[in-house]
């Protein structure tokens, strides 16, 4: 499968036998009665392995800090080694019924009289298996072992459900049978049942009695004449109806004809969210993935009874109320089986499709009331149990082809059993679920710490004890602190409805509220936080300083679970008016008397005992009232309260979360604002339905909805450079943050503590980088100062000033999100349907920015039609948007150019459908309405992350084939290499790069992987400067035109000559599109090639790319590229013998790097060093440049001299011409280089050195036009 599977699925399977892949032959081939449960039974063999050492190989991996490329190893380990298992046992004809976790259960269905010649067969295939896949070590040092039992003799099959989902189970004696033959048994070892000993061919077995009447160790079988297991085997096939037929296929249910009746019956047994994916025709290998989810585990233990009937229909009303809470709550009943001495039923919330907020709250809940059920309505319970973890899993196929599950496998899964053993009869949680639940602490009660088997650092556990009343009023309290070394950003215009709401309330007499709605993030409790601040210190505008000196501000801060609580937000708002939210408990009656009394009549101080939590007598008067006239003469109290305190002191309420608010809540502020003038500040998350009364409460004409708007990019980076302590941040850093952030402050935060914890910038003194540097790999932040974001400094000259930049060897594209980010990404993707979802993931492969054309390339089997209406959506929706900022998309097919050059010949443009409301708009080209990039933050990066590495590898492939085609100049510069005949230069190279690059990818069992792993390769001469031109994408042909070199040289010498008459190159040339080369071609390209590890090739397009960018007179991008190309070449050693590079490139691409690096720090300024590179680069092109004076002359006598004399011999090789041209071109460029870089010194010593350089220049150009004739 996605990661360890080495054979994959063809993609014509018709859906039925995909969806019998899935399944075993038990279900496949059955009857189905038509009421549930199902209860039959039958004989049978069964055989179970339990891999061991897998638990502890997680406790390993879970301790690094690597979880997400850990669990891609685990997966990768797993899958590998049970699908050798698996195909073993298909062979030997065995019925996978499942694999669960780290445990494999086979069934052989026969009569009771095949028993024993099925036994043989069956303890044959296990001491194959022992012998083949036994021991399993790995690069951890923990070995995988297998231990396996078998049992045999009557099979219970059991399946529980409805009409919609069904399950599974098979249990009875001899399922108990092989589970004890399992844990009996050691690692390489097989164990019988007593059963199965005494039903077998006993003289065919070397065994050891372990236990009399309960299990035996086999150790090998007797295989002497006549006895001959070939014939064995075929008898053994007779009794074995389902066996394969065919060699090319393990299993007959995979070749079933279609049949509707069947393929409604298998879908119940498999989960809904697969089943979309399915029915959408995706691959098995797109359907893994890696993410985090909460795991549910139910362990349910019953009294023995008699009657197998009877216990069927328990574990169906178990099933089926797990199965209803569990979906309610956005979760998956996953499946069910027996372990030990109960019935487990594994839940997962959060898979693919299914992610929903508040996920860890949900899962807490359900299982609570799961728990309570099966206590009060299962007459038969004798314990139960339940665990929830939460954490990163891999949720995918595990198998082999012909047989595999959807499973989850991770540290996390591994520990809900332990956790079932350690805490029987709890509902108990981790740690992790306990943080991001949410839920108020006192519904939890923390557990003693217990040692679990092959759990090395157990984290704390806690007990959920389910959903109880508070038994206390809530605390004043703001989600966040006003930070004052960091202003308010952007954020005038919404203090000015708060002032403004200030001055309505005085002069009116009203009550006014202000509430701000923003998404998450958007820093509305970093808003509240300043209007507290500047409330108390500024006072009522426009009043004098002697009416009112003092404002009182009650903040509060809602939570989810305080919705759930009547009149929760008054009770906590009141607490805190009459200042008893924070004063002990022993004295809160003594002080809310005091702030009552004059203000309430005493009589009815008792009216506050259950609210506040206090014990006044109860008067004669109150305890005539019912309780509906008690909670008016409350909210009458109350009132009266606030009208006597507003015209002492001014009020504002400042709520956060408030659409957490009760419903009796929202009412009582409603009537309070319209008769008691106070200024109520709340916020809202506008993803959440508000109650009835909250929406009267917005439509009152005192209340103004005011929307947060995201930061403009100035204020974000701004906001960046404060959290990271600079006063500068480089080019791609800005890039990194906009792209993620799209202005959400919450956002920025999280990414810049997230680089700073992962120690992936360098901080530079300011004042310290004014030399200078006389080595490249010392050039800092003060050469490229100013291409980056600044601010301004502090105004204390003695402060440091700093400034950062990223490591060298950081891809910053690569870097993992954060947890919380990633979370709030992930819910986002799973709101799409599973098209849309597949779409961009494949597009998050490609990058932030891509084109239709290879988008298509990645989807496989999509019609034109159907990625346009696809992309219709998610434009819609503005999950995606279009580059040329147009949200039109072209209604029909349209003819398009393959790569991205507008090309010379005119094409008619089809007219777009009428009906279609989509239309291409006119003077629109077509290279602009062809070009996407994301348009919601943290997608395209979460979307990215939850591929597997092997799968994400194979996707990066076919992305640099696509590609490697169109790296070059776009067709209005004539094509051709940005650095000059770059392919003909490194041709000699090529043969071996081709040989050994994919070594490392050919087995890593992806067939996508495998199929294009000869295609990506260096440029070659023979394809050099192609310029494709496409007619409809479904035909997919392409023209290649080859020009000769002397055109290329003939076409920059046009080039040259034109600039020197611009009025005429504007009529006679197309405008250029290089810039767009890069930034959707080469950029792009070198990513892709550094994800897939192939740095040789990377280090090629970085030439290019830098190329390309001093060409378009970006400096600071292409000495980004050549930082990334230095990265890849690893630190230079002091000593020049010991001079050796992590990647293999030629001399010639050598010197180009020397070269490009010189012109970069000439731009900076660097001239010492642009001087030193410069010379290093002719040394490479086998030419030198002098150092003293003498050698300045002795170097012009034989350029002036000698050279004119010497004929250049003509090559019969032409590829050896196009070599030598490449280096006469890099060699005419260091020299026109060392040539400026003198001219910039006036003195007489520059002046010889400048004349050399153009004397040499002129020998090198006529050397270079003589061979570009030949």
């Amino acid at each position: 499968m996605a990661t360890g599977e080495r054979v994959v699925a063809p993609p014509l399977w018709p859906v039925e036998a995909r969806l019998a892949a899935l399944l075993p032959d038990l279900l496949v081939f059955r009857k189905p009665r038509g009421s549930e449960p199902e209860l039959a039974t039958a004989q049978g063999v069964l055989l179970g392995v339990h891999v061991t050492g897998f638990t502890a190989l997680m406790d390993r991996f879970s301790l690094s800090c690597k979880s997400e490329h850990d669990m891609d190893k685990l997966a990768h380990i797993f899958s590998y080694y049970i699908s050798d298992i698996v195909e073993h046992v298909l062979c030997f004809g065995g019925d996978i019924l499942n694999i669960t976790g780290n445990v494999l259960l086979a069934l052989w269905t026969v009569e009771q009289n095949q028993l024993s010649d099925i036994i043989t067969l069956v303890a044959k295939c296990s001491l194959e298996i022992q012998e083949k896949f036994g021991i399993c070590h790995t690069r951890e040092g923990q070995d995988l072992q297998l231990k396996i039992g078998l049992s045999a003799g009557r099979i219970s099959q059991v399946i529980v459900g409805d009409e919609q989902r069904q399950y599974l189970l098979v249990i009875g004696r001899d399922v108990d049978g092989v589970q004890l033959a399992q844990r009996l048994a050691q690692a390489n070892e097989i164990v019988l049942s007593w059963n199965c000993w005494k039903l077998c061919e006993q003289y065919m077995f070397e065994v050891e009695i372990m236990r009399e009447d309960e299990a035996v160790k086999l150790r090998d079988m007797r295989i002497s004449d006549p006895f001959d297991f070939d014939e064995h085997f075929d008898k053994c096939l007779d009794y074995l109806p389902h066996y394969r037929t065919s060699a090319d296929i393990l299993r007959t249910a995979l070749e079933l004809d279609p049949d509707s009746a069947l393929e409604q019956t298998l879908r119940k047994h498999i989960m809904k969210s697969l089943l979309k994916k399915i029915d959408e025709g995706q691959p098995m290998e797109y359907i893994s993935e890696f993410r985090t989810v909460t795991t549910v585990l139910v362990s349910l233990e019953l009294r023995k009874t008699e009657w197998m009937l009877h216990l069927c229909h328990l574990i169906q009303e178990a099933a089926l109320y797990i199965s209803t809470v569990i979906e309610k709550g956005g979760g998956q009943l996953s499946r069910i089986f027996m372990f030990e001495k109960g019935y487990m039923f594994l839940c997962v919330f959060g898979l693919p499709g299914d992610k929903k907020p508040d996920e860890c709250a949900h899962a807490l809940e359900s299982s609570f009331s799961i728990f309570s059920f099966c206590w009060e309505n299962l007459a038969e319970t004798k314990l139960v149990s339940i665990s929830i973890t939460n954490g990163p899993v891999f949720c995918g196929m595990v198998g082999a082809v012909a047989r595999h599950e959807y499973t989850v496998i991770g540290p996390k899964v591994s520990l809900l059993a332990r956790m079932i053993t350690a805490y029987p009869g709890l509902v108990s949680c981790d740690e992790v679920t306990y943080l991001r639940s949410m839920l108020p602490a006192y519904n939890f009660k923390k557990l003693p710490e217990k040692m679990m088997k092959n759990i090395s650092n157990p984290e704390k556990m806690y007990e959920y004890l389910g959903h109880r009343r508070c038994i206390m009023f809530g605390k004043r309290h703001l989600a966040r602190e006003r930070n004052q070394n960091h202003p308010l950003l952007d954020r005038e215009k919404e203090l000015e409805a708060f002032q403004m709401a200030q001055q309505r309330c005085l002069h009116l007499k009203k009550g006014q509220a202000v509430l701000y709605e923003g998404g998450k993030g958007y820093g509305k409790s970093q808003l509240l936080a300043e209007i507290n601040f500047l409330a108390q210190k500024e006072g009522y505008r426009g009043l004098p300083v002697t009416t009112v000196t003092f404002i009182r501000v009650l903040p509060l801060k809602l939570k989810e679970a305080d919705s759930k609580q009547r009149f929760y937000a008054i009770q906590t708002l009141m607490a805190i008016f009459f200042e008893i939210d924070t004063c002990p408990a022993c004295y809160r009656q003594e002080c809310l008397f005091k702030q009552l009394h004059g203000m309430v009549e005493e009589p009815l101080h008792c009216l506050f005992n259950d609210l506040f939590f206090v014990k006044f007598p109860l008067s004669f008067r109150v305890s005539r009232m019912d309780d509906l006239a008690r909670q008016k003469k409350v909210k009458a109290c109350f009132f009266q309260v606030l009208q006597k305190a507003v015209r002492e002191t001014p009020l504002i309420f400042l709520i956060d979360e408030a659409q957490y608010m009760d419903a009796a809540s929202w009412e009582f502020l409603g009537t309070l604002l319209s008769s008691v003038p106070i200024i109520m500040v709340m916020t809202l998350t506008p993803t959440f339905a508000l109650c009835g009364w909250a929406q009267h409460f917005l439509q009152s004409p005192q209340a103004i909805l005011v929307p947060i708007l995201k930061l403009a990019e100035t204020s974000l980076l701004r906001m960046a450079c404060w959290e990271l302590g600079v006063v500068s941040i480089p080019q791609e850093l800005q890039i990194y943050l906009l792209r993620r952030c799209f202005g959400n402050p919450l956002y920025c935060e999280v990414l810049c503590q997230d680089l700073l914890s992962k120690n992936i910038l360098l901080f530079h003194d300011l004042q310290k980088e004014e030399v200078e540097t006389s080595k490249w790999e010392t050039l800092s932040a003060n050469a490229m100062k100013s291409t980056m974001y600044s601010i301004s400094p502090a105004s204390s000259e003695d402060q440091d000033l700093y400034v950062c930049t990223v490591k060298d060897d950081v891809n910053l594209d690569t870097v993992l999100l954060p947890p919380l980010l990633k979370e709030i990404a992930v819910n986002q993707l799973d709101q799409l349907n599973p098209e849309e979802q597949l779409l961009v993931k494949c597009a998050a492969v490609i990058g932030h920015s891509f084109h239709i054309d290879l988008l298509q390339h990645l989807l496989p089997g999509w019609s034109e039609n159907k990625l346009l209406q696809v992309l219709r959506a998610l434009v819609d929706i503005h999950v995606l948007c279009w580059c040329s900022k147009s949200q039109e998309l072209p209604a029909e097919p349209i003819l398009v150019p393959s790569s991205i050059e507008i090309i010379e010949q005119t094409k008619e443009k089809r007219k777009p459908v009428a009906a279609s409301p989509l239309r291409l708009p006119e003077g629109l080209s077509l290279l602009q309405t062809e070009d996407l990039e994301f348009g919601v933050p943290l997608l395209r990066e979460a979307a990215w992350e939850l591929w597997p590495k092997a799968q994400q590898v194979a996707l990066h492939l076919e992305c640099a084939c696509f590609l490697q085609d169109l790296a070059c100049r776009c067709g209005s510069c004539q094509g051709g290499d940005f650095v000059p005949f770059h392919r003909f230069a490194i041709c000699s190279t090529k043969s071996s790069i081709g040989t050994s690059r994919f070594c490392s990818y050919r087995d890593t069992g992806s067939i996508l992987t495998r199929v294009i792993i000869d295609k990506l390769q260096l440029p070659s001469p023979q394809d050099s400067f192609q310029f494709q031109t496409k007619s409809p994408r479904s035909q997919e042909t392409f023209t290649n035109e080859h020009y000769r070199t002397e055109e290329e040289f003939l076409d920059q010498v046009n080039r040259r000559l034109a600039q020197t008459n611009p009025e005429k190159d504007m009529l006679t040339t197309k405008p250029c599109h290089c810039d767009e080369v890069l930034k959707l071609v080469l950029s792009p390209l070198t990513q892709h090639c550094l994800v897939i590890g192939e740095t040789t090739c990377a280090f090629y397009y970085l030439l290019e790319a830098a190329a390309a960018s001093l060409d378009l007179s970006d400096n600071y991008m292409a000495f980004f590229y050549l930082r990334k190309a230095s990265s890849l070449l690893g630190r230079p050693s002091a000593f020049s013998y010991l001079k050796k590079h992590k990647v293999k490139i030629c001399q010639f691409e050598e010197a180009t790097f020397c070269r490009l690096r010189s012109e970069v720090c000439f731009n900076m300024g660097q001239i010492t060093l642009a001087k030193k590179l410069a010379r290093q680069a002719l040394r490479l092109l086998k030419r030198s440049f002098p150092w003293t004076w003498f050698g300045v002359i002795f170097q012009t006598f034989l350029e002036k001299y000698w050279r004119s004399c010497s004929q250049s011999q003509p090559l019969n090789n032409t590829s050896e011409n196009k070599k030598k041209l490449a280096v006469l071109q890099q060699r005419v460029h260091c020299l026109s280089l060392l040539w400026q870089l003198y001219n910039l010194e006036a003195t007489a010593s520059s002046r010889r050195f400048a004349c050399l350089a153009t004397l040499m220049q002129k020998n090198s150009a006529k050397e270079f036009a003589s061979e570009a004739q030949i």
